[in-house]
This record gives C-alpha cells, structure tokens and sequence, in this order.
C-alpha cells in the first residue's frame, strides 16, 4: 500500500466511511441530476452537501438509541449525469440492480426526484418482480407531462404507478396536486395519506393504512422528497409547500417502514443554496437513522 493510499481519502464520503463494497451492509450513491427542474433549481447540489453535512453527525443518538459508528456503508460516488434524462436513469437503473443483486441495500441521494424512475424500478429489476413504493411528498408529482415532458420531477410518481401499478404504492405526506393528477389517483385507485392526515392519527394509524401496500409481497422502496416537511424545518427543497410534516413524524414513519422490509431508498430535492446547511443536516440525520435501524431489524 502505497502512503496516498494509506493518508488519503476523497473529500467527502458519506459518514466518512472507507468500507469496501463487499464488506458494505448499504452503499450510498449520489444522484446529482438537475435537468428537469423548475421553480428552484440546484439539486445537483444534494450529494455532496449531504456528505458533508453528515461528517458532523453526532455518533449516538439518545432519541433512537442508534450508534452510527456500527453502520457499514460504502460511497460508491456520484453517477455520470453527462446525457439526457433518459441515459441516466437507464445508467441508475443497472446500477441499482447490481447493488441489490449483490446483497446490499442502496441510499440514494438526488438530484431531482425524477431519479426514483431508475432506482426504484432497478430495484425490481434486481428481483424481477415489482417492488413496494411509499413516496414521502407534499405533491402528488402525478402529471402527464409538464413542459413537454413526460418523465420529469413532477410526472415520477405518474409513471411509476404505470410501472408497477397503483395497487403498489402510496404517497404519504401530500398536501397539494394539479387537477389532473388528483383525477388520474381518484380513477386509479391510488393511497394518498395527507400531511394533515398524520397529524391527526398519528403514526401508528398511518402505517395501519399503510399495510395495503406494505402486505404485499415484494421488496420496500421509499422515495424520501425533502418537500414532505414543512418548510419552516426544511427550507432549502425546489418546491417548499406550507403544512408539511416534522421532523420527528417522518423519522417515526421511517423507522417504522425500516422494519418493513426496506431494500432501498432515496433522498431527493435538496437545493442547498437556501438556507445555511439545516436541510442537508436533516437529510443526512434520516439516513444515517434508517440504517442503523434497519441493521437492528437485521
């Protein structure tokens, strides 16, 4: 081993991890794709504040009683943007089947939310049969084309539900939708679970409705779009909407989905130049809490 080998380190790795692929338990891959966006763009950006935001994490967390020192994670980088919205998410789409196929799971970080077309579905593609989505969002993203368009941030949830069918996923967290989209779920049969609706019931309740999807068979994906909470916690996201969800309600659900048979998620729509680092902070703190729950599970 040569002493660069030995002294040095890329810049930022999530969680500063240097563990091998094959001796990784989650492989963490940035996504910084930012074609399609449209009220504020920068999400390119989310990877990498995301890492760095996470080599400030605290090691033990008395809220959850986690120890991120025993997550077992490898950075894989970030993923060739280089081409058009198509090329790479069919590039994302390979990746992730040969990280599921490989007995790891995947964290995602975005990048625009138009990436969950290509994990989600390489994630299928990894145990040929359709997974299991729970999309975290304040919008329903169930347009059929935006801008000329038809596979964009605001049109994933759409084409997923074309994909794997809507008996299969569920949007959590919504609070606004375009007249078309709110068609398209009424026709189509989709869960859609309301921020105020989580305030009201609670957790324990939501998951209870959940369970249409999560008793499936089928691995769990789950698509984590940062616009889910409320601004005033999570102000730095392209499409911030009022009457989201804390901290603490999205964390809950996530803990809860983790033992759920959760085999891969992403983190999406991070736009960093907002505010002064607390976005990525919470970005960085529900992914380091999901892994270490679902190792727990484990």
């Amino acid at each position: 081993m040569s002493y660069k080998e030995l002294f040095t380190s890329p810049p930022a790795a999530f969680l500063a991890s240097e563990k091998p692929f094959e001796e990784a338990e989650w492989a963490f891959l940035g996504v910084p794709l930012d074609i399609t966006s449209t009220f504020r763009p920068g999400s390119r950006l989310g990877p990498i504040a995301i890492r760095q935001a996470s080599l400030g994490l605290e090691v033990h967390g008395l809220l959850t009683g986690s120890d991120l020192s025993a997550i077992s994670v490898c950075d894989l980088g970030d993923l060739h943007t280089t081409g058009g919205v198509a090329e790479v998410l069919e590039r994302l789409e390979l990746i992730a089947a040969e990280v599921i196929a490989a007995g790891k799971k995947l964290a995602v970080a975005g990048g625009e939310h138009t990436i969950t077309l290509g994990s989600a579905l390489g994630l299928g593609r990894a145990i040929r049969e359709p997974p299991k989505v729970v999309v975290f969002d304040a919008h329903l993203d169930l347009r059929e084309e935006l801008g000329g368009r038809r596979v964009c941030h605001a049109t994933v949830v759409r084409r997923l539900v074309e994909e794997i069918g809507p008996e299969r996923l569920a949007v959590v967290g919504a609070r606004v939708a375009s007249r078309e989209g709110l068609r398209f779920a009424s026709e189509a049969g989709l869960l859609i679970i309301s921020s105020r609706e989580v305030h009201e019931v609670g957790i324990g309740r939501v998951l209870g409705r959940l369970d249409r999807v999560l008793a499936l068979k089928g691995p769990l994906y789950v698509s984590l779009d940062l616009d889910v909470l409320d601004p005033a916690f999570a102000p730095a996201v392209q499409t911030p909407e009022p009457f989201g969800l804390t901290p603490e309600e999205v964390l809950g659900l996530l803990l809860a989905l983790s033992r759920r048979g959760l085999a891969a998620m992403d983190v999406v729509e991070l736009t960093p130049a907002y505010d002064h680092g607390q976005t990525a902070l919470l970005a960085a703190r529900l992914l380091a809490e999901v892994m270490c729950a679902s190792r727990r599970q484990a």
